[in-house]
């Protein structure tokens, strides 16, 4: 049966007629509807056959009421946007939002203009997947009829799709901690060729921006090797990602940059679309006894709006276009001050006087990170000031005072107006 053999976009005539031509029953993974069904049945076919072994949804194919066996084609009147109508539905009707392939219509020979359509959906590792509104759990089966059809499921049924799913959220987990490795193990290799700090690297943040569930690869590595150093933002004259310092490399999975930014830092990108991005905070005390040792307030939120601004430009390149989730990590903050400035002077702010670690997320999406980037900063900030003891900074207005501050230690010159 050649329609499972090739994606939904490519299917043609050719292949619904073999369908015809070959008696075709509907089965654990295939389904024929005379006529395009509204949303909540849609959605529930479509989530019933991601929650199983994934399917095909055939519109326009009438099947015999007995054994599910087709028995003509006659189609159904072309809808305008109909392409775009279920993959909306898809992602507001179902949570997690269901991955759903549309077909063009695909023009009948011999039938009036009339034309079919394709709805295709892979078996997800996100599982379960609800339709909203406490309409429940579908499953693919023929348990209560010699027919196949979406069923509720059972409690053991949820718990094995459950199961499913916190294989990916364990995945996700997995992948953010092999690039905290990766940062350690170049820190204990290149640090000491900086000579800097005796005492090795100070404080130092950690931020990894990817898809909430990576289910599956979003590229291959070698397109991916193309896109991260290619996605070049203005920066400090010098640029970001830098083309010196250490340059890209190849891991697996991944491909890292190495001191891309200021301090000491790196940048990693993976295959399944989760960014990591790291880099030293703390600044040394120099010659100069009026100099100040801490955390650069403005030098930090530049480079988390750099970093941020990079994972927009790569996520909107690989054309993931789902829920994100954003984890930072502050460590060897304990007792070191933030640098804060009065009336453009320089002065040693407070410091995490008992945490030396903090790790957070947020749920976020890409239309947020595209359209409403320094919004994120916004809330990553209140996050970490709070953390921090920074609390006189954690107003709307200081909030938006600090991101304007990273705008300009970034070079970006002064917003009119920031993305919030």
């Amino acid at each position: 049966m050649s329609i499972f053999a090739k994606p939904v976009a490519d299917i043609s005539a050719a292949d619904l007629l073999e369908l015809l031509t070959e008696n075709s029953v509907e089965n654990l993974r295939l389904e024929f509807k005379r006529e395009i069904t509204a949303k909540d049945e849609t959605l529930k076919k479509l989530t019933s056959f991601a929650n199983t072994m994934g399917g095909l949804v055939v519109i326009g194919a009438d099947a015999s009421s007995g054994d599910g066996r087709i028995v003509g084609l006659p189609g159904v009147d072309p809808k305008s946007g109909y392409k775009q109508t279920v993959v909306q539905w898809c992602f507001d009707g179902a949570s997690p939002p269901l991955d759903v392939e549309v077909s063009d219509a695909i023009v009948l020979p011999s039938a009036g203009g009339r034309v079919c359509y394709v709805l295709g959906v892979r078996e997800s590792e996100l599982t379960p997947h609800f339709l909203n509104g406490r309409k429940g759990v579908y499953l693919r089966t023929n348990e209560f009829s010699a027919r196949y059809d979406a069923q509720l499921a059972n409690e053991n049924e949820l718990r094995h799709l459950a199961q499913r799913r916190q294989i990916v959220r364990e995945r996700r987990a997995t992948l953010i901690q092999r690039s905290r490795d990766r940062f350690d193990t170049f820190v204990k290799q290149k640090y000491g060729e900086l000579g800097k700090r005796p005492g090795g690297i100070g404080a130092r943040f950690d931020l990894s921006i990817g898809p909430r569930f990576p289910a599956q690869p979003l590229c291959g590595h070698d397109r991916l090797l193309s896109i991260v150093p290619a996605k070049r933002i203005s920066w400090r004259q010098v640029g970001f990602p830098r083309t010196t310092g250490g340059g890209f490399i190849s891991q697996h999975e991944s491909v890292i940059g190495l001191r891309p930014g200021s301090s000491f830092s790196i940048l990693e990108a993976n295959t399944w679309g989760v960014l990591f991005y790291a880099s030293e905070i703390e600044r040394e005390a120099a010659r100069e006894p009026n100099d100040i040792q801490g955390i650069h307030s403005y030098h930090f939120v530049g480079q988390l709006l750099v970093f941020l601004e990079h994972a927009r430009l790569v996520l909107d390149e690989l054309g993931y276009v789902g829920p994100l989730t954003v984890e930072m990590k502050l460590d060897a903050i304990r007792g070191v001050p933030w640098i804060t400035f009065e009336d453009r002077m320089a002065v040693t702010g407070p410091a995490s006087q008992l945490d030396d670690t903090v790790t957070f997320s947020l749920e976020s999406t890409v239309d947020e990170l595209i359209n409403r980037r320094d919004a994120l900063a916004v809330n990553l900030l209140r996050y970490v000031f709070f953390a921090t003891n920074l609390t006189d900074a954690v107003s709307a207005k200081d909030l938006e005072a600090y991101v304007r501050g990273g705008y300009s230690y970034n070079t970006w010159g002064t917003p009119t107006r920031l993305q919030i």
